[in-house]
């Protein structure tokens, strides 16, 4: 997946260019309405472990990344409502940074925001900068966010290439049910941990999993697992709600 999926005009923050702009607040969601799975860090696995699958996705076990599965059927984010809100469940920080991001510009990172974010405009909302030019309290929030996210996600890089050289990745094809508990699509390109495999392991290999806490967040993921049928539900609710074809 990649990590700006969601910025349509992704833009350096410019303090010149970008001095006059506010940001007002907003709860729509329908930027991510075509999102069937959403990146997480690992700290939020147990957070989403309550109301979505936890899955690693991506074309190899290596170049997998965690992820809220939050639909099955391509372009559909069953979370998010006709009126773009998300009325229920965790909100991943991926899409709570939004319209913020960090961007890697060679070792160092960058501050982008989404010029098309329609929250950014020149006279309602929180200031981005103060009189003087320099960082507004809201601002600073929004680095202090984005810095701790940053974080994060190393934690989370070294936890994927951990179970990843412990060999623990299996690949999983998912199958949706459709119309009358019919089969429906089939999705590829996901990942699980082997539990087998998992409790296979040399005891100074689990031992280093339960000290780092990565061991936790493995047991989070499996155990969400069984959210897989809260979102087969969802998907017969939404196909019950279609109107008939012509």
């Amino acid at each position: 997946m990649k990590t700006l999926l969601i910025y349509e005009r992704p833009v350096a923050l410019n303090r010149e260019t970008h001095r006059p702009l506010r940001l007002r607040n907003s709860d729509s969601y329908a930027h991510v309405a075509e999102l069937n799975a959403v990146p997480l860090v690992g700290f939020e696995f147990a957070l989403a472990a309550r109301d979505y699958p936890v899955v690693f996705a991506g074309e190899s076990a290596e170049q997998s990344l965690p992820a809220a599965l939050v639909g099955l059927r391509p372009n559909e984010n069953l979370y998010v409502d006709a009126a773009g809100r998300w009325p229920e469940g965790y909100v991943p920080a991926f899409i709570r940074r939004y319209p913020f991001a960090l961007a890697a510009d060679g070792e160092r990172f960058q501050v982008i925001l989404d010029e098309a974010c329609p929250g950014f405009n020149t006279s309602e909302g929180e200031p981005l900068f103060d009189a003087d030019g320099g960082d507004s309290d809201t601002l600073k929030r929004i680095l202090g966010f984005l810095e701790e996210y940053q974080t994060h996600v190393r934690s989370t890089q070294a936890f994927m290439a951990e179970i990843n050289r412990m060999g623990l990745l299996e690949p999983k094809q998912l199958q949706r049910t459709d119309g009358a508990g019919q089969p429906g699509q089939v999705l590829t390109g996901l990942w699980m941990v082997n539990e087998d495999k998992l409790k296979a392991l040399p005891a100074e290999q689990a031992q280093a999993l339960l000290k780092s806490g990565a061991l936790g967040w493995i047991y989070a993921h499996l155990l969400s697992l069984v959210n897989l049928d809260r979102l087969n539900a969802r998907v017969q609710l939404r196909l019950l709600a279609q109107p008939p074809a012509a």
